[in-house]
């Protein structure tokens, strides 16, 4: 009897791994386990590296930079406008002097001063060794407004909050008492007020978007910008009506405006005012809002007699305060 000795490749018995398909499938998973181990290894030592590297660079900073006396801070270099004190414009920095230069952020600083109403932009730099430069655009408060609010305390009452408004008509809060200095905070409230502002949605911070508040703010800029500015004082400005602004001063002159061609209109109250002077009269009324017509009335001559003689007989107050 013949026997044959050779085992078919498929029988059961054979070693899957004896074949070369086994052999290539062994092959490559020693790969892919050799190429885990090297990543592993790679991204460990990597890390350990940073690590080192981390902890040596905050050593040394720790040692030499933060606290090296040479880079203490010591002088502030402040140019601004001059309407806020430059102590407060320091304060609100939230820098004190002996703080490490490389310590901070200048965002922040620069954050710091925005979030005052005064300050419309700020520009900070790090001047080596020693200084902190802090250049300031402020807003120029020109007129101011009462608004009706509700207080911060456990009552929550109602009360007039006087406020301010700048050039471009951004709404600022009348700082407390103390934060800035007397005689500023004195000029402020003798601003010309604007009166009439009932039902209007204001926010401190935020720029005035109704016509009729913008106009009168901008009546305010190009009223300081004339020679009446020298002559005559305002007192309040309203703006009840839709399509002119009431003009009344301290003297007690009631002039209408129009929105329009405030410059002209302007000088048409000083040529008025003007004349009056050389008749000896004085302006009552004028309504500058018609086209090619200037109604007006002059004070009565009594009342002007005795308007002169109670100045004449009323003695000098001693009680007064410079601004």
């Amino acid at each position: 009897m013949f026997t044959n000795l050779r085992q078919s490749p498929f029988n059961p018995g054979q070693n899957p791994e004896d074949i070369g398909l086994g052999c290539q499938r062994r092959e490559r998973r020693r790969r892919t386990i050799g190429q885990c181990i090297r990543f592993v290894g790679y991204t460990g030592s990597l890390l350990l590296g940073i690590w080192m590297l981390q902890g040596g660079i905050q050593l040394f900073l720790e040692n030499y930079v933060w606290t090296n006396q040479s880079l203490a801070l010591k002088r502030f270099q402040v140019r601004s406008q001059g309407v806020i004190p430059q102590h407060l414009l320091i304060q609100w920095t939230g820098m004190r002097a002996g703080d490490n230069l490389l310590s901070f952020h200048l965002a922040d600083v620069k954050r710091n001063l925005e979030l005052s109403p005064f300050v419309a932009e700020a520009a900070v730099e790090r001047v080596f060794p020693e200084t902190l430069s802090i250049h300031v655009r402020e807003r120029n408060p020109k007129a101011r407004i009462q608004l009706l609010q509700l207080e911060r305390s456990p009552d929550a009452t109602l009360k007039l909050m006087p406020l301010l408004l700048d050039e471009e008509g951004v709404i600022m809060s009348m700082p407390n008492q103390g934060e800035v200095p007397v005689a500023l905070r004195l000029r402020w409230r003798q601003l010309p007020e604007i009166i009439g502002i009932t039902g209007l949605h204001l926010r401190v911070g935020h720029r005035v978007t109704e016509p009729r508040l913008a106009a009168a703010v901008q009546w305010v800029v190009a009223f300081e910008k004339s020679i009446l500015k020298d002559t005559i004082g305002i007192a309040t400005i309203s703006i009840s009506e839709k399509d002119q602004l009431c003009v009344i001063t301290e003297d007690g002159q009631q002039v209408l405006f129009g929105y329009e061609n405030v410059e002209s209109q302007l000088s048409k109250w000083m040529q008025i005012m003007n004349f009056g002077r050389q008749i000896g009269r004085r302006l009552a009324f004028l309504n500058l809002t018609i086209p090619n017509n200037m109604p007006f009335e002059w004070v009565p001559e009594e009342a002007l007699q005795a308007d002169k003689h109670h100045h004449r007989t009323q003695p000098p107050s001693l009680n007064h305060v410079d601004v």
